[in-house]
């Protein structure tokens, strides 16, 4: 009987320990899953719009600067915004757009995400009857935040627009 009770015991406090260890493991694992999912742009936005331009076409694609943020992102904070890359229908027949901002923070970039989700607000109110044909780039439009880069695509492809985007992340 001693023995049974002696080995009950063993038995438990085996347990004990190897549930503790596997918590360990475990937060082990996510912490570092959380570091790898860190990962870095080092790639200038016209560079990525480059690549992506590349491989999607946008009719009469009419690149704007820096200083034409506030008529087309009208809530963006540009004193935060460190340099851009945005390309347009320069007929504005198409809803087809790519932008990629790189902000000074990501913090930054994550407060003017709204921003931009406001233009793509207004591009899905105008064209969803001005040109429905064309409204699937809008349906599926992609508006990401990765560190401090937004990205932003209304494409013919946008799956693709986001596989180029993420070859630029490491």
């Amino acid at each position: 009987m001693k023995r049974r009770i002696l080995s009950g015991i063993i038995a438990a406090m085996c347990l004990l320990s190897a549930s503790c260890g596997s918590k360990e493991a475990e937060t082990t694992v996510h912490e570092e899953a959380a570091e790898a999912s860190v990962k870095t742009i080092t790639a200038a936005p016209s560079e990525i719009t480059a690549a992506v331009l590349a491989e999607i076409t946008i009719n009469s694609a009419l690149e704007k600067g820096m200083d034409d943020m506030s008529i087309y992102f009208a809530e963006l904070d540009t004193s935060v915004l460190e340099d851009v890359s945005y390309y347009m229908c320069a007929s504005g027949a198409y809803p087809d757009e790519i932008a990629v901002f790189k902000f000074n923070t990501a913090e930054a970039a994550e407060q003017n995400k709204a921003a931009v989700q406001t233009r793509l607000d207004k591009q899905i109110s105008t064209y969803e009857t001005y040109t429905p044909d064309e409204f699937y780039k809008l349906e599926d439009a992609v508006l990401t935040v990765k560190g401090n880069y937004i990205f932003y695509f209304v494409t013919e492809n946008n799956s693709r627009a986001s596989e180029i985007m993420e070859s630029f992340v490491s």
